[in-house]
């Protein structure tokens, strides 16, 4: 619950352009944007991400998944705070509104560059096997409570308002619960630390026994993928076992992206005014996103009884129907012709992609592009599929109103159609069935499926790494004693 919170609170950073979009974009606002400065308002914080995404698996790796997010989540909340400063008079008549928006922009980037990996990886690290799929899909009813929050703060509150009351809603209480929470055992084993890896699993398993099997399994593991530093997990991706999983982690994510919620969650607002449905547009954006909220926890549930590939799937086909069904609505808007009876449209539209995207597509994706992973690369892997997800998700953004005026909106939401067709085919072709496999029968898929003879050879390469650091290491010793 408490990792949930913070990670609202964390991916309302994309979302809080909804809030303040619509208002500093207003005539009589004491405080206006140009379409140019509100445009890279809202992207570019994930312009911030791309270069720094995978930097936050190793942050992680090196402090421990709970150590930094109780470092990285004050921060966040502070870089919302900040924000308020820009609605003061004296900055306002200094000219340096936008300055210090700007600049908490690219902080916030940042730090949810930073975070943006750990939440799944420490999920799955502290879940037994048979509920890492539940635990883990529940963070993205988590992002959606980030923006139902923006949403509702937007229609009822200043832009200056929300800044501080989202991270005393969402980031606070997350904070607080995060100090009891334990750190992740496999993180605590790689770091030697296997007394208190003991002592955190008796805690979260309830039983000495299970505890012990968990434990000795993590050292098994980490005899065969502990990774000492970052080069030595680099000089891993020379095997196809390595390179394989994690291009398929990062292609689900680009792919997901490509299909085009996170640009339909920032510019939904202005989407809903684009179509004149009649209805005030924050509160059906709340509602739509309610409705995602709503099916992500549907989603959580699903992906716990059900295969991941054909979850996965059908979410797919319901996000391309309901693409489809918005794009038809706004070819008819521009031909003219009279759609007074059919306001209800895209509405409907909106609803059955968001099924499609909340109950399967953004949870299960996320959650197979963690799974299929290897132990030796998690973090690294991770960062690489987020750093994906961050490219294709300010590119498609960024463009928005490019596009738009290129193709139109009909264009642009049936070429999201297009994606979510491809998308099923690379599902179909190359991803794994994940669901109730364990790291190493996972591992094993892609041993087979690379060539190579045996999940063992990876192993005598890690050794070997361990051997060359080790020797190092003694080197550096013995010039010490020398000196």
């Amino acid at each position: 619950m408490s990792s949930g919170l913070i990670t609202a609170n964390t991916w309302a950073v994309v979302g809080y352009s909804a809030v303040i979009l619509p208002q500093v974009t207003n005539t009589n606002s004491t405080l206006q944007l140009t379409s140019t400065q509100a445009s890279w308002f809202a992207t570019l914080p994930l312009f911030m991400c791309i270069p720094l995404s995978t930097i936050g698996g190793l942050i992680s790796e090196w402090l421990g998944p709970r150590r930094s997010t109780l470092i990285l989540s004050p921060l966040v909340a502070a870089s919302f705070v900040v924000m308020h400063l820009a609605s003061w008079k004296l900055i306002l008549e200094a000219e340096m509104a936008y300055v210090i928006l700007m600049i908490c922009r690219v902080v916030q980037g940042v730090l949810l560059a930073l975070h943006a990996s750990i939440p799944s990886v420490y999920i799955c690290d502290i879940s037994d096997s048979s509920h890492r799929g539940m635990f883990t899909s529940l963070l993205e009813p988590c992002i959606a409570l980030g923006f139902v929050l923006c949403y509702l703060l937007g229609g009822y509150v200043h832009w200056y308002t929300a800044a501080w009351l989202l991270p005393l809603i969402t980031s606070v209480p997350g904070f607080l619960g995060f100090l009891i929470a334990p750190e992740s055992p496999p993180w605590l084993v790689r770091k030697g630390k296997e007394a208190e890896a003991m002592t955190t699993l008796l805690r979260l398993r309830g039983s000495s026994e299970e505890a012990e099997q968990e434990v000795a399994l993590l050292k098994e593991c980490v005899k065969m993928e502990q990774k000492h530093s970052f080069c030595q997990s680099v000089r891993l991706l020379k095997e196809r076992s390595i390179v394989i999983p994690m291009a398929i982690s990062a292609l689900v994510i680009v792919f997901k992206e490509l299909c085009g919620l996170s640009v339909i969650m920032i510019y939904m607002v202005r989407i809903f005014q684009l179509a004149g449905v009649g209805f005030n547009p924050f509160w059906i954006s709340a509602v739509v996103s309610s409705v995602r909220l709503a099916c992500n926890l549907l989603g959580s549930g699903l992906v716990h009884r059900f295969p991941r590939k054909e979850c996965l799937l059908g979410g797919i086909i319901c996000t391309a129907v309901g693409m489809t069904t918005v794009g038809t609505f706004f070819f008819l808007q521009s031909r003219k012709d009279d759609l007074s009876h059919l306001g209800w449209l895209p509405v409907a539209g909106f609803i059955v992609l968001i099924v499609g995207m909340g109950v399967s597509v953004y949870p299960v994706s996320w959650l197979i592009a963690a799974e299929v992973l290897p132990g030796a690369v998690s973090f690294l892997g991770m960062g690489v599929s987020v750093t994906g997800h961050f490219i294709t998700s300010f590119l498609i953004s960024k463009t928005f109103d490019d596009v738009t005026s290129l193709i139109g909106l009909h264009g642009l939401f049936w070429s999201y159609a297009l994606a979510c067709v491809t998308f099923s085919l690379f599902v179909i072709i190359f991803v794994p069935e994940t669901r109730g496999r364990s790291q190493k029968e996972i591992e094993e898929i892609w041993v087979r499926s690379s060539g190579e003879k045996q999940l063992s050879d990876r192993s005598n390469n890690i050794k070997l790494l361990q051997k060359e650091g080790e020797g190092l290491t003694g080197a550096a010793g013995h010039e010490d004693s020398e000196k």
